[in-house]
């Protein structure tokens, strides 16, 4: 039987709407927290899914952001971004009333769970972006949620004031020691894995790999997703910027990370394959 093509996102839930800034607030070197006024995608957003986004006018492509922050109440959707280039560093510049062309919700989310149980969300870097809204989600159907965060440094973690109230525990581990543990972020997974029934992950690709071997080995029952990274100029498939290797049935399978991802199982990425892809900044 000949692999097939993994499930792709249902594009008629995106839509373009012209956003406003509410506040871009700086929480680190180059960490930005942008707040946006747009109803449609705070109505709508999942998740682990993301939006493209552009300031206006410019002549810049949109900039991939998986959505932080949704409040469908108020209408407003957040978005947590490190400055890497002209485009991220002109939305963290952004004054209130500001507009920002928003087109998503795009992509495939987290899976979340029919039954309770335990979920632990690990994030490395800036990879702590879609986390808020998944821990919001998870607390909300019962859910015992732990947390583990890893940076280089202290100033580089994501706030935990930022995160909803409820977590069953949370453990910061930085590479200087400047914060909480000292060492790598999969140095301390192991230990938190014990009686897990889901894992959430979400930063560069060698740590989710990491992740997903430890997980696999050290707890298999355990469901373990993954947030890929990958370029991605237009977000819904027509560019092919963000191709990414994949399995399907156990055979190699080509995918395209906005349409079948970002958010996937991790035994549905072809880790070897990602890894020989050329490295990128977002």
């Amino acid at each position: 039987m000949s692999a097939t093509l993994l499930p792709e996102s249902d594009l008629s839930r995106a839509r373009d709407e012209v956003a406003t800034c509410i506040r871009a607030d700086g929480l680190g070197p180059g960490l930005h927290l942008l707040t946006l006024e747009a109803p449609e995608a705070a109505r709508e957003a999942l998740p682990g899914e993301f939006a493209q986004l552009q300031v206006v006018p410019g002549p810049l492509l949109r900039r991939p952001f998986s959505f932080s922050g949704v409040d469908p109440g108020r209408g407003t959707v957040s978005f947590y971004l490190r400055v890497y280039g002209e485009g991220t560093r002109r939305l963290a510049q952004l004054s209130p009333g500001s507009p920002v062309r928003l087109l998503g919700p795009l992509g495939r989310g987290f899976s979340l769970p029919q039954v309770k149980g335990s979920s632990l969300l690990v994030a490395g870097g800036v990879g702590a972006a879609p986390f808020p809204h998944l821990a919001g989600q998870l607390l909300a159907r019962g859910e015992r949620v732990r947390w583990l965060n890893g940076a280089a440094s202290a100033d580089q973690l994501f706030p935990l004031g930022l995160l909803p109230a409820g977590l069953a525990g949370s453990l910061q581990v930085t590479d200087d020691g400047s914060s909480g543990r000292q060492g790598l972020l999969t140095d301390a997974l192991a230990e938190l894995l014990d009686g897990v029934d889901r894992v959430y992950a979400c930063g560069p690709n060698p740590m989710l790999q990491a992740v997903a071997e430890m997980a696999s080995r050290l707890r298999p029952e355990a469901l373990v997703e993954v947030s890929l990274e990958a370029p991605m100029g237009c977000g819904f498939g027509t560019c092919l910027g963000c191709s990414i290797p994949l399995l399907s049935q156990g055979t190699a399978v080509p995918g395209l990370c906005c349409r079948q991802g970002p958010v996937l199982a991790a035994d549905q990425v072809d880790w070897e394959g990602l890894r020989r892809q050329p490295s990128h900044l977002e």
